[in-house]
């Protein structure tokens, strides 16, 4: 675990100043395979790729987990509530705002942020809740949601404005907002477990893989269960959450342990360094995917444009990321947000005073 005096660095990121090292290079992580699913070479007969669908999800779940560390992780108690919740809606609210704006450029794209602004918005009662009633709650969402999602869609009845547009941030869209809740409330559940224990790492470790073989293995050996990416089924949100859950765990066991080797922490770096500057090089590199788009959108390109524009993206991704860390400074885009967030933050608890 790193201590850093320094300002956070992301727009999803902890604005503690204890920074773990594992939860950036989780999101970095996250964000690579984020960009190989949008250019990677594709073709009917091949199936789903192995970046189809699983990075958002642990990008959902390390949101999620630095929610909790910007409410104050295992000491919740010491944080100045109405402070954090007014960050919160506003951060919310700037996600929405850029994902709506990035809906608009032609990359082919399922933009991911304006759904993740809706999850923060509604992560907000959940915020300060106890870890009881956050397992509580979450349970519910996993099995009401996606029942809830199926009998709106065995409905089939044509919705009006804005009741349309609802539930499909809600419930049927491309990542539907209530079925994704439980993965965000898991995150929160780790950081209120003490993310610098030994035992909840193992602890997450452990009950991650025996979720992800659960919702895959259902998948397998049931004919009617089906874990395919961005499905939203119990099966994915067990596989793909659980999945999450390990690698966020190991990373934490590689990367924030004393003794940690220099060779490792130097290998990781690149990770590190883009799991820190998330909103940046994820919005750059939809701008650049819409600059391709005559050649293919997201997941049309053939193999002689995708493979060179994954490499490249990656490339340029490494180096920004790693000069912004080098030189100690934010992403452009993650200290726009900090700073309003922050503002707001100072203003809301002068109001609530």
């Amino acid at each position: 675990m790193t201590r850093s005096g320094q300002a956070p660095t992301g727009a999803l990121a902890p604005t503690a100043s204890v920074r773990f090292s594992g939860i950036d290079a989780a999101r970095g992580l996250a964000v690579i395979g984020m960009m190989a699913a949008h250019v990677w070479p594709r073709d009917d007969t091949q199936g789903e790729l192995l970046v189809d669908g699983r990075p958002s999800m642990l990008f959902a779940v390390v949101a999620g987990v630095a929610l909790g560390i910007v409410a104050g992780g295992a000491d919740c108690g010491a944080v100045p509530r109405t402070t954090a919740r007014w960050r919160l809606v506003i951060r919310a609210a700037l996600l929405f705002t850029l994902g709506l704006l990035l809906w608009m450029l032609p990359s082919g794209i399922a933009i991911i942020l304006d759904y993740y602004g809706l999850m923060f918005a509604l992560m907000l009662p959940l915020l300060f809740l106890p870890r009881l009633a956050l397992i509580g709650v979450g349970a519910a969402l996993l099995v009401s949601a996606p029942l809830l999602r199926d009998a709106v869609i065995a409905d089939g009845a044509a919705l009006d404005e804005p009741w349309a547009t609802a539930s499909e941030y809600l419930l049927t869209g491309y990542y539907p907002v209530l079925l994704w809740l439980p993965l965000l409330i898991t995150g929160l559940l780790c950081a209120r477990s003490d993310l610098a224990a030994t035992r909840t790492r193992l602890l997450m470790l452990t009950l991650g893989a025996l979720a992800s073989v659960a919702g895959y293995g259902a998948a397998l050996v049931l004919p009617e269960v089906s874990a395919e990416a961005h499905s939203s089924t119990v099966a994915e949100l067990l596989g793909s959450g659980g999945l999450a859950v390990a690698v966020i765990a190991l990373s934490l066991v590689l990367l924030d342990r004393p003794g940690t080797s220099r060779a490792l922490s130097i290998a990781a770096l690149p990770l590190v360094s883009i799991g820190r500057m998330p909103l940046t090089i994820y919005t750059g590199h939809v701008l650049v995917i819409a600059g391709f788009a005559s050649l293919g959108p997201a997941g049309l390109f053939e193999p002689e444009v995708g493979i060179p524009l994954f490499m490249g993206l990656t490339i340029a991704a490494v180096l920004i990321a790693g000069a912004f860390q080098a030189l100690r400074l934010r992403g452009p885009l993650e200290a726009a947000v900090s700073g309003l967030a922050g503002l707001a933050g100072r203003r809301g608890a002068t109001m609530g005073a």
